[in-house]
């Protein structure tokens, strides 16, 4: 039986040590002024934002405020940890500003330069933030339960292909069947690789949560050089992973503090393996539904993977080609609203604010998927977390059936026979 004890916070407001300096350096600008001297108030950041519709909330006034010298207000005040970081303002404005990243430093300069403290903002009485900071420290080496391994999935501690589960382990603590994701993610992974999937039974965070949420650059810092070491010493060369803010923080963040780690690794989220399998045509899709009258579903696109992903990634629009595909198959996919890159925000970001404002918000969105369909697909754990956990208090909205892309898909792969491929061929 799992169980989780009190233990003393670590504290990541003191100075940096020596070793860790290198790399704050690459993800904290201490002159936030600097990153925004290219606004000209163009007002749109403002305009667009998700948590002005339900608060008072201006980044371009926020913006205006720094520049005009008055950052010290601005820090002082703790504004903004009510931010979402979803980076709508970012798809919208001109000069490519990034108002998350810079909220993000801010966190770490009110912690560290103002002493204020965010536990008041962290949802569930700060639990899973706890477990990630923990992770950080050097000597500690977690032995996590792998008992939500499939028993006919095949796992290794070394090769080429590594899945990375995630805190999801750690969420059924709190949300009953969490690991079904990461269940439904090795399923698929076995059946189409012939060899071992590498599953880590003493893996660690990937640190979004108190990077983004926290402002906790330092505990961030220690998680990522760990992760870095547990990867080399398995020889993997592929990372594999489910969850939207796992994928975002090794495919982005961990390549600005490592400047060999694209080198050595490749990583994919869920959505890109499959599609990749199903183009090369190792797999296709199988019709498990039996009724005649086609389902209707749509998608909701996790912020992490429509607006803090580089230009060029494809991600989006791949899981659209998929859905689109399903429609042979009895399934008819639908668009809500508010989609891809202009997607509503599930309103609690890295475990923080889950309060009246972002239940606003999260009905809003299931009120949108309700209009399209009577499934809702995402590929975010936490936002599936988030906006399951509001149907327990509305009625309206509670027969909307919220999946996971692998719990979605796990039932449709069938692996294409490698005599079949070989006939189309000739």
């Amino acid at each position: 039986m799992n169980i989780i004890t009190e233990t003393t916070k670590v504290d990541d407001s003191k100075e940096p040590s020596n070793d860790n300096s290198s790399y704050l350096e690459k993800i904290y600008e201490p002159d936030i002024r600097k990153l925004l001297y290219r606004c000209y108030q163009c007002v749109r950041c403002s305009g667009v934002c998700q948590l002005s519709r339900v608060q008072s909330f201006e980044p371009s006034r926020i913006i205006q405020m720094i520049l005009e010298g008055f950052e010290d207000k601005i820090i002082e005040s703790g504004i903004l940890w009510d931010c979402l970081t979803c980076n709508a303002c970012l798809q919208n404005c001109p000069e490519g500003i990034n108002f998350a990243d810079i909220v993000r430093m801010a966190k770490y300069k009110m912690r560290t330069s103002n002493g204020q403290n965010p536990d008041d903002y962290v949802a569930h009485k700060g639990v899973y933030t706890t477990i990630s900071e923990i992770m950080s420290e050097p000597h500690i080496k977690p032995e996590r339960s792998l008992e939500w391994v499939p028993k006919e999935c095949k796992i290794s501690d070394h090769g080429n292909i590594l899945y990375y589960v995630g805190c999801l382990p750690y969420f059924n603590f709190e949300f009953e069947n969490s690991d079904s994701i990461a269940e439904s993610t090795l399923k698929i992974l076995c059946q189409v690789e012939k060899e071992p999937i590498v599953v880590q039974k003493d893996e660690i965070c990937c640190g979004h949560d108190i990077y983004w949420g926290q402002g906790k650059l330092n505990a961030f810092i220690n998680l990522a050089k760990k992760n870095m070491q547990k990867f080399e010493e398995t020889g993997v060369s592929t990372i594999i992973t489910a969850c939207a803010e796992c994928y975002r923080t090794l495919k982005v963040d961990y390549q600005t503090l490592f400047e060999d780690f694209k080198d050595k690794f490749q990583v994919k989220h869920l959505i890109e393996y499959i599609y990749e399998k199903w183009q090369n045509k190792e797999i296709e899709f199988k019709n498990p539904n039996e009724s005649e009258e086609k389902i209707q579903f749509t998608y909701h696109d996790p912020c992490r993977l429509s607006r803090f992903l580089p230009k060029d990634s494809n991600i989006i629009e791949n899981v659209r080609e998929i859905f689109t595909h399903l429609k042979e198959l009895g399934y008819e996919f639908k668009e809500m609203a508010h989609n891809k890159k202009d997607a509503l925000c599930c309103g609690v970001s890295s475990w923080m604010n889950c309060n009246e404002r972002s239940k606003a918000l999260r009905y809003k969105r299931l009120l949108e998927a309700k209009d399209v369909g009577e499934i809702m697909i995402t590929s975010c754990p936490k936002c599936k977390i988030h906006l399951s956990c509001l149907q327990n208090g509305y009625e309206d909205i509670s027969s909307i059936e919220i999946l996971d892309f692998s719990e979605f898909l796990v039932n449709f792969i069938n692996i294409v026979d490698s005599k079949e491929k070989l006939e189309e061929k000739e």
